[in-house]
């Protein structure tokens, strides 16, 4: 009877150990710290006001396994004195038409989940606004480091809107439009993107 015992109490803290494993990869997944899809590629188009950035992003994930799975993702956001908190963020999927997803600031991060099928690419395009009044700002790129994967591709635009772009840690180039821009392929950031302006 006392083996009996023991054996049911060995088995319930297996099975109290098991759940509570269970809950901590599940909530890596879910709050993207550790992530389980691919990230492949990313557009970012950028444009650049006298005092304020208009962001439009995005962004290609995949999922490289045979079965569903639910993957949860932040927006990253570059933040401080003079570079203020984004405003009017936004999340879609990308169909034919475009589907909103819900946004949460969870930890203080702003925090979406992406379900995918078996198999499954979902692009996402992310929308925001960012006051910059010291006429410069920078995009997080070093976030694909997490990843373990290089992007397949990455292309990067800045358009600029009555101010002249004075400089760039990446090196631009001129399109006969105005638009800037850089690309890289097999793409591993060592560097997040920062940029100046100008009023013209």
């Amino acid at each position: 009877m006392i083996n009996l015992l023991r054996k049911l109490q060995a088995n319930s803290y297996f099975y109290i150990y098991s759940s509570l494993l269970f809950c901590i990869i599940a909530l890596l997944y879910l709050s993207g710290i550790y992530p389980i899809v691919r990230f492949t590629n990313e557009q970012i188009d950028i444009q650049v006001y006298p005092e304020y950035i208009e962001v439009d992003g995005y962004y290609t994930y995949k999922n490289p396994f045979p079965f569903s799975v639910v993957q949860g993702l932040s927006i990253p956001f570059a933040v401080d004195t003079t570079h203020f908190m984004p405003i009017q963020i936004s999340a879609k999927q990308v169909f034919v038409e475009e589907k909103p997803i819900p946004i949460r600031f969870i930890m203080g991060k702003h925090r979406f989940d992406l379900a995918f099928s078996a198999g499954e690419q979902i692009v996402v395009r992310v929308q925001y606004f960012q006051y910059v009044p010291e006429k410069n700002a920078c995009y997080i790129l070093t976030t694909t480091k997490p990843w373990e994967s290089p992007l397949v591709e990455g292309t990067y635009r800045l358009f600029p809107e009555k101010v002249r772009i004075i400089s760039s840690n990446y090196l631009l180039q001129s399109r006969r439009d105005g638009i800037l821009v850089f690309n890289r392929n097999n793409f591993m950031p060592e560097n997040n993107w920062h940029f100046a302006w100008e009023v013209q």
